[in-house]
């Protein structure tokens, strides 16, 4: 996105004709409404007479943080503070104070003082977020004196400034500051988070509800998320997770009385006396504990949520039993789905489709974000990945089978989490092994030559998908899955 005199937009909208106008829009890469044109057009004419025309350079309008999707209307960076404005028609205090509070919060991270303002073009007024966090009316000469006083920082890329997963909070990795709210839902959790609060508090007989969407789009923050918001009015609440609890959950019930059991142990809880029941990873339930939580939820007036991905199952039994389609043949249930990916970015996303698929295309640039590690020796492998984790990496190993020693045992360390341990969580650095039993079929797909109880392939997705900023590579003797790594993230096109 390109920065733009903001005296030079809105003459250009008033004196461009319309396809002049949306030409000169699309060099700057905006998007703006006309009527927010019109409210910015306002604000200019206030501050025209006041103050010299460079004020008015190098802002960014409608910039919105890839991933997160966080808009400002108006943001000028600065080598010494940022400056933000929001645009209003009308709106009221606590809106405002919302608003400019959550602008902070996202802009706090670059690393620089933000001053950030709101104009009211109904009643021609400016209001400033100081820093009690209160919202206080000042005078169009403040915001003079401000943009006046702002050394301009010119920036080759804004994007570069903005790591999503910065302001991603997990409920069992931060659960401190999860319960106290340190955290934003993005746009569309949002929406959905309303959506889900209404049906709960309009419809007085049972309901179901499914979330689903794939690895890092924040299923289990905004599921998670609505059932601190029913506690907090004291509503019953059961979270069902389909797995081992981790410690994060296990802080959540002991610390803050939350109810949350494993999977295998809900029959010992009577459904019907809870407001809400949450089946998180609800892709590795049994077909008869599905079918009996439906039973009892309908007959109890219960509402029900399933928060799940089908492609993280982990055996070839879980992916059989088809629960997605079993869910969705719930008489009645409102399906929601998060698309966009906000806890691994764009080439991360990209890496991980063409390294399970020999046939997908990869737009990863080069960020220093992967690493590969190669060894011909299990024993050197082995000694590497225990000195990993001893360096702020999480290295995560296949789930071993109960009844026979399997081939990655040899290189893996039982002190490690497995794939099933897990589910749900994200780690900022997490290490993953391709052993020499991984190759790639004749049509592209990656797959698994040795014996296991569960599904390698699956549970090497499970373990990369857990990634928040770097991922490491280690490759045991397999010169074929080295090779693909390589040409996926070389640095020249």
């Amino acid at each position: 996105m390109k920065t733009i005199n903001i005296l030079s937009l809105v003459q250009a909208y008033s004196t461009l004709d319309q396809k002049s106008y949306a030409n000169f829009l699309h060099h700057h890469d905006i998007y703006i409404k006309n009527d927010e044109v019109g409210d910015l057009s306002q604000l200019v004419s206030v501050l025209y007479p006041l103050c010299n025309s460079d004020i008015f350079n190098k802002f960014y309008v409608g910039y919105k943080i890839p991933q997160i999707g966080k808009e400002f209307d108006l943001l000028r960076l600065g080598r010494d503070f940022i400056v933000n404005i929001e645009l209003k028609r009308t709106s009221s205090e606590e809106k405002l104070k919302k608003q400019l509070f959550r602008n902070r919060y996202y802009l706090t991270p670059i690393g620089k003082p933000v001053y950030t303002f709101s104009f009211i073009s109904d009643i021609n007024k400016l209001y400033f977020l100081n820093d009690n966090n209160g919202v206080q009316w000042v005078d169009f000469s403040y915001l003079k004196q401000v943009l006046e006083g702002q050394t301009i920082d010119n920036i080759d890329n804004i994007d570069k400034l903005f790591n999503p997963s910065v302001y991603l909070v997990s409920p069992f990795n931060s659960t401190d500051k999860f319960i106290a709210g340190g955290y934003f839902l993005t746009h569309q959790q949002e929406e959905i988070k309303e959506k889900v609060l209404n049906e709960f508090k309009n419809m007085p007989q049972s309901s179901f509800i499914s979330i689903t969407g794939s690895a890092g789009t924040g299923k289990t923050l905004l599921v998670y998320d609505i059932a601190k918001e029913l506690i907090k009015i004291q509503k019953k609440v059961l979270i069902i997770h389909c797995g081992y609890l981790n410690s994060g959950q296990e802080k959540l019930k002991s610390r803050y009385k939350w109810e949350i059991t494993p999977i295998k142990n809900y029959i010992n809880y009577n459904l019907s006396l809870y407001s809400m029941v949450i089946i998180d990873e609800a892709q590795r339930i049994y077909t008869n504990q599905l079918e009996t939580i439906v039973n009892t939820v309908q007959a109890g007036n219960v509402k029900c949520i399933f928060s799940y991905d089908k492609a993280q199952t982990l055996a070839n039994w879980e992916e059989q039993r088809n629960i997605d389609g079993h869910i969705n043949n719930i008489n009645s249930i409102t399906a929601y789905r998060l698309t966009d990916k906000i806890r691994t970015n764009k080439e991360m996303a990209s890496f991980i489709r063409a390294l399970f698929d020999k046939k997908k295309n990869s737009i990863y640039d080069n960020r220093d974000n992967i690493e590969l590690n190669y060894f011909s020796s299990i024993n050197d492998a082995k000694c590497f990945l225990e000195s990993m984790s001893s360096q702020d990496w999480e290295v995560l190993r296949f789930t071993p089978s109960q009844y026979n020693k399997e081939h990655h045992e040899n290189y893996s360390s039982f002190q490690n989490k497995t794939s099933h341990g897990v589910i749900g969580q994200e780690f900022d650095n997490v290490a993953v092994v391709i052993d020499r039993f991984f190759s790639y079929s004749s049509n592209g797909k990656l797959i698994y030559a040795g014996g296991s109880y569960y599904q390698p392939v699956k549970m090497l997705f499970q373990n990369i998908t857990r990634t928040v900023k770097k991922l490491n590579i280690v490759i045991i003797n397999n010169s074929e899955l080295l090779n693909r790594c390589i040409s996926i993230i070389k640095k020249d096109p």
